[in-house]
């Protein structure tokens, strides 16, 4: 479809009723011959119609009204940057022309964010500016949702297609399936997302970014998918926005953030295969083989995704035991002391429970038990620890907390009964580490 800045200043006009253009001149910034494209000059300030050229750009822009729209004043509000509104809609053939404000400023460049620290910080506070959107906009907007579980099942699906064409190397692949089988990195909650951030994308003037397009991605997703293009730069740049962006979130999980960013920045090379393995060109097909060639060379030098937990040995965990220190002094006031009590006389009126301690208060008299009980909790402890013990709780359960505190003995028998079983959980946890044939 050709045209002139001219018929598309007659479409503006259909679309907007009123309008009263006094200029046109084209506009091609980054439309990369999607759209036929020109800015229109009107009394109330410049506006900029846009005609798709090819189906995909229909359905584009198609996608990007319903965001626009999902986008109302209150959003725009709490953003620290101007988007576009759309001002109307007409046919133009078989095809359609909108018209919407014009947002002034200058495309950014990589270099200019990697060299600038001023807006290094704004990338970040954009980024925060977007994923703290109300999740609502999306929802209500008609706009994709997905959970955690949806953004790895459709990443999987994705390695797999590119494995099926046989041209992933298995390094690779390897390495992604190292991202995609760590549970820890997918457990996130999702946010509002951009989706097509890049530098582009951001217009800036006096190197202070004025504007954000391209809202066709917008959705509910990865927040690390608005941070993947940050990795066209210098590595530096990426961390600082990362750091500055989990500081402003107030959020945990940088790393696993950085990972799957870092996965989606790596997805990007299996797309453009997939684009031209399935559109059947060659040139574009061996230009992604030699991205992969150079991803192998750089995955070589990483090593795992995440770092692993080391499994302890039987022989650490015993040292680490053996180390373990026992204090002697309790933390706990009277009144903690008092009311653990309480609790095991509570705890005493199950008639199942009070069966069975009857049965061991039986077994452990001090007629029967003789000197030692070598099964119960007072192994190797002599008789008349045990006696002040079994004293000290019979006078509480009679007296009260007031007849156990003028003996003086509730307190010292609850941190002697508190050592014992710290010193039987110790001994178990030694014998149950130990291979059977050191038991024998």
């Amino acid at each position: 479809m050709s045209t002139t800045p001219f018929t598309l200043a007659a479409l503006a006009t259909s679309a907007v009723p009123g309008l009263a253009v006094t200029g046109a001149r084209p506009h091609s910034a980054g439309s990369s011959g999607a759209f036929l494209s020109a800015v229109l000059s009107t009394e109330s300030g410049d506006v900029i119609v846009r005609v798709p050229t090819t189906p995909a750009a229909e359905v584009q822009q198609s996608a990007e009204l319903l965001a626009i729209a999902a986008l109302a004043d209150g959003a725009r509000a709490h953003l620290p940057f101007s988007i576009p509104s759309t001002l109307g809609i007409t046919r133009a053939r078989d095809t359609r022309a909108v018209v919407s404000t014009y947002l002034p400023g200058i495309a950014a460049l990589m270099e200019e964010i990697e060299g600038d620290s001023d807006l290094t910080q704004q990338v970040a506070e954009i980024l925060d500016a977007v994923h703290s959107l109300p999740s609502g906009i999306v929802r209500s907007g008609g706009l994709p949702v997905r959970d955690a579980d949806a953004v790895r099942s459709e990443a999987e699906r994705l390695v797999q297609r590119a494995a099926d064409t046989g041209m992933l190397p298995s390094t690779v692949r390897a390495r992604w399936n190292d991202v995609l089988d760590a549970d820890a990195v997918w457990s996130f909650e999702p946010t509002v997302v951009h989706g097509a951030l890049a530098p582009e994308v951001l217009l800036t003037e006096q190197n202070h970014v004025t504007g954000v397009l391209a809202w066709h991605e917008l959705s509910l997703g990865d927040p690390a998918s608005d941070l993947n293009w940050l990795l066209l730069g210098d590595p530096e740049t990426f961390e600082s926005v990362l750091a500055r962006y989990t500081v402003l979130r107030g959020v945990s999980g940088q790393q696993e953030l950085s990972v799957r960013a870092r996965f989606y920045h790596e997805l990007e090379v299996a797309k453009w295969l997939l684009h031209g393995f399935e559109a059947h060109d060659q040139e574009v097909v061996d230009d992604a083989v030699t991205m992969l060639d150079r991803l192998v060379d750089r995955l070589s030098l990483l090593g795992a995704p995440l770092p692993k937990q080391r499994v302890l040995s039987e022989s650490e965990v015993e040292e680490m035991l053996d180390h373990t220190p026992h204090s002697s002094l309790s933390n706990r006031s009277d009144s903690a002391e008092d009311e653990s009590l309480d609790e095991d006389r509570a705890f005493l009126i199950e008639s199942d429970f009070a069966e069975r301690a009857a049965e061991l208060g039986d077994k452990q008299s001090p007629t029967d038990a003789g000197g030692s009980d070598a099964g119960g909790p007072y192994a190797g402890r002599s008789d008349s620890t045990q006696t002040d013990a079994s004293e000290a709780s019979t006078s509480e359960e009679i007296d009260g907390p007031t007849a156990a505190s003028s003996t003086g003995s509730a307190s010292d028998s609850a941190e002697q009964i508190t050592q014992v079983i710290e010193d039987e959980v110790s001994q178990a946890v030694k014998r149950s580490l130990k291979s059977p044939r050191d038991k024998s």
